[in-house]
């Protein structure tokens, strides 16, 4: 059975799925390359964030909550991704949502009790990140980032 907490990032995701290439196809607009590099910067920051967070599963019996630690570390990556949203409207839309489900996925990070909701949690914060990555492929952004020389 569906919950109600897993039916919105599925309908966001079709909604990202959908209407983002179609709109692309109709809207040839770019976002700015600085921009484009800042929010790619953060997006992934977060990635190697949760890529940590998966791997060093265990560690000292006196170390603080990992789980704490990870919502800490992205909190600002949130932030920042929120103040650099594009501002075409569509595009917009898309990023405000997938922002504002990664902030809800960070609330379980932080406080669920159970195990399993902060790694779907995890999971969830996995699957926004790279939908946002395919955001900013409609809006121009290219998949492979310039390589200092």
């Amino acid at each position: 059975m569906i919950t109600a907490t897993l039916l919105s990032p599925l309908l966001l995701a079709l909604a990202v799925g959908i209407a983002a290439p179609a709109h692309a196809a109709d809207n040839p607009t770019s976002f700015p390359p600085q921009a484009c590099q800042s929010v790619r910067a953060e997006l992934d920051a977060v990635a190697t964030h949760l890529r940590e967070a998966r791997a060093d599963r265990t560690g000292p019996a006196n170390a603080p909550d990992p789980y704490l630690t990870l919502a800490r570390a992205l909190e600002s990556h949130l932030d920042t991704l929120h103040a650099s949203l594009p501002g075409q409207a569509t595009q917009r839309a898309q990023a405000s949502a997938l922002v504002s489900d990664m902030r809800d996925a960070l609330v379980l990070v932080r406080g669920a009790t159970h195990l399993e909701a902060r790694q779907l949690a995890l999971q969830r914060l996995d699957a926004d990140q790279r939908l946002y990555n395919r955001v900013l492929e409609t809006l121009g952004c290219s998949a492979t980032r310039p390589t200092a020389l």
